[in-house]
């Protein structure tokens, strides 16, 4: 259940900082520091952190594409937004955003786009780490 529900918050719910937006690296340093396989660390709601105990894992590429391990068939597109400082994430026509990427680590946070395409921070936050 919860690995559904993983799954369709990373391939289909946009996804959202409400913090600074923090990803201030030129286009080469993101294709080197985002191109690698990610696993889900751990994810809070509401502030309060949740231990995953599931191999949860992203696959990010140099050509812009990326895809759960898990489930390969179903690629998406990145592209790295430098003015916004955000890299923006699109698959089966929904949009995401990683809003906070290091060689360590990035973060996701849910959100809800409405209708005329505002969008409003939910109360989940997910954090990657990057495989070796």
């Amino acid at each position: 259940m919860i690995k559904n529900y993983l799954l369709i918050l990373l391939l289909i719910s946009p996804f959202y900082s409400t913090q600074a937006q923090n990803i201030n690296l030129s286009e080469e340093e993101v294709l080197k520091t985002l191109c690698h396989t990610w696993s889900l660390s751990f994810a809070s709601i509401k502030g309060k952190p949740i231990q995953i105990d599931l191999d949860f894992k992203v696959q990010f590429n140099n050509d812009y594409s990326y895809f759960l391990v898990s489930n390969p068939e179903n690629p998406g597109k990145w592209m790295y937004n430098k003015q916004g400082k955000y890299i923006e994430l699109k698959t089966n026509n929904r949009t995401a955003r990683i809003t906070s990427l290091n060689k360590k680590e990035l973060i996701f946070i849910e959100m809800d786009i409405d209708e005329h395409q505002r969008a409003t921070p939910q109360n989940s936050q997910f954090h990657f780490i990057r495989n070796e």
